[in-house]
């Protein structure tokens, strides 16, 4: 009896992460729709604590479903997002703790219409690691603010995202075949044998599993 539950339990399980790979796979990846002219060449700013900052003169296209700033560190606290309007809030966001690289990306609610001269304002809880703000450096008349509303050294990257035109199912082959580029050798292949090795690995963990149980 004891066994039978078990492979009932393991073959559901099996299943489920077959369907939620499915329906992720189903999904489109973000693309960038817009990103504003900043360039991300430097540090304009250094952070070992919480804070908050804000940017003004963005435009933020319709059907934004995440946004992507140009923090960098090597354990990321939270990110909260607003984008104003005025005085007004017309989308939020937020990300937890532990990302990690040289930005952020925060999924919002998506406009059906484009607005100009938003507001972006990020607010970093307190984290464990520093957190740098990368643009460039400007006249403090267009600098973004800190939470005092004193100017930063300069502007910092933004780039506005939302699902593109293909699901990953559709670009498949174009994923494995970037991934077999860099290799000796190199192809396509090496994405199916790395598929194939893993599907291996989880038929022999659960037929192991099965064994160990008889």
């Amino acid at each position: 009896m004891q066994m039978k539950r078990v492979v009932v339990a393991l073959a559901v399980g099996l299943a489920l992460v077959a369907v939620a790979l499915g329906v992720t796979l189903s999904r489109s990846p973000l693309v960038v729709v817009r990103a504003n002219p900043t360039l991300a060449n430097g540090v304009i700013a250094t952070t070992y604590s919480a804070a908050e900052a804000c940017q003004g003169g963005e435009t933020l296209p319709a059907g934004t479903s995440a946004i992507r700033l140009t923090l960098a560190s090597d354990i990321g606290p939270r990110v909260g997002l607003r984008v104003l309007s005025g005085a007004r809030v017309v989308t939020i966001g937020a990300v937890g703790d532990g990302w990690t690289g040289g930005s952020v990306t925060v999924p919002v609610r998506p406009l059906a219409h484009t607005l100009a001269n938003v507001r972006i304002c990020f607010k970093l809880g307190r984290g464990a690691e520093s957190v740098e703000i990368v643009g460039v450096q400007t006249s403090p008349r267009v600098a973004a603010k800190g939470s005092e509303g004193e100017a930063l050294p300069g502007r910092f990257k933004i780039e506005y995202m939302r699902a593109g035109p293909s699901s990953w199912w559709s670009i498949a082959k174009t994923v494995a075949r970037h991934m077999g580029l860099g290799h000796a050798p190199s192809g396509t292949w090496i994405a199916l044998l790395l598929l194939a090795l893993m599907g291996a690995l989880v038929a022999t963990a659960s037929w192991l599993t099965v064994r160990e149980l008889r």
